[in-house]
């Protein structure tokens, strides 16, 4: 029997159905709404749906949509970049993580686009000096607030971002962001007297640092043995022997938003950074648990 008489058949049983219902007066049962709210071709397409499906399937063992959504729900949209996001960092309301499918959620019609002005302000980000694209190869493009229209525009790009703006050079285009870093006005950090601000500091010199590096063990229940691994996480952030004036210094002030002052010896300031973690400037001590890291903070002196 070939597939298009099956499908034929499929659609007369459904017409016969619908005759039996209105002959004993079920109008409202569920094939006679089926097939009074959905045109013959819909019906048609729908019968090619469970031809195809009656390849796999036994009609006794026939299941819903949903066993299967249920059952195999993470690879149920496995070209759909859920988890693919941006760094949104510097300064901004909010510093942490955008995804993607936030940023542009209809990524697969034709001409999808945001401003990038438009962006920002969904993040709370109205008044700035300049915006930083940082791309995954480790291309960037600095732009100031006066250069940017709403032509300035965030775009699909594979399954990332890209940014394009008619008003600029090409090279100032950029593919596959992975990080935007905002320069605001306010200057709310010191630094050995100096007023900056942590976008300024991210666009200028940074380092990575690993922190919270443990040894894990698992012992498998299929061969009994026992095997290890390292995890850790890795910051990014503006070292203090980048950002302080005095590189000699012996010991380094730290105050904090509730105005409390700590003072750490050049040893134990060694490697520290400076970045920010769940919206606050926090100094960064590699060495030490994150308990102890120094959250807040407002000020740094050397002396």
């Amino acid at each position: 029997m070939t597939k298009s008489l099956v499908r034929v058949l499929i659609a007369a049983v459904a017409i016969v159905a619908l005759a039996l219902a209105l002959f004993f007066g079920l109008r409202r049962s569920l094939p006679a709404r089926l097939v009074q709210h959905y045109s013959m071709n819909t019906m048609m397409v729908e019968a090619n749906t469970m031809d195809e499906c009656a390849e796999c399937h036994e009609g006794e063992k026939f299941h819903t949509c949903d066993v299967c959504h249920d059952d195999h729900g993470a690879i149920e949209f496995d070209e759909v970049p859920f988890y693919a996001v941006i760094a949104f960092t510097g300064d901004v309301p909010k510093p942490g993580f955008v995804l993607v499918d936030d940023v542009l959620p209809y990524r697969d019609q034709p001409h999808t686009h945001i401003p990038l002005l438009t962006f920002l302000a969904d993040q709370g980000v109205d008044d700035f000096v300049s915006v930083t694209l940082a791309s995954d190869d480790g291309g960037f493009v600095t732009i100031e607030r006066g250069q940017l229209t709403e032509n300035a525009l965030l775009l699909p790009y594979e399954d990332g971002i890209r940014f394009a703006a008619d008003g600029l050079h090409i090279s100032a285009w950029i593919k596959g962001i992975t990080r935007v870093i905002v320069v605001g006005q306010d200057t709310p950090l010191i630094i050995d007297g100096e007023a900056t601000s942590m976008g300024r500091l991210l666009v200028g010199p940074t380092r990575a640092v690993t922190v919270e590096q443990t040894d894990v063990m698992f012992k498998s229940e299929e061969d009994g043995e026992i095997r290890k691994a390292k995890t850790a996480s890795r910051l990014e952030g503006a070292a203090v022997s980048d950002i302080v004036a005095d590189l000699d210094y012996s010991l380094l002030h730290v105050r904090t938003a509730g105005d409390d002052s700590v003072e750490l010896g050049r040893d134990e300031a060694d490697g520290a950074m400076l970045t920010n973690i769940r919206g606050k400037v926090t100094l960064v001590l590699p060495d030490r648990a994150r308990n102890e890291w120094i959250s807040a903070v407002v000020e740094l002196s050397t002396e």
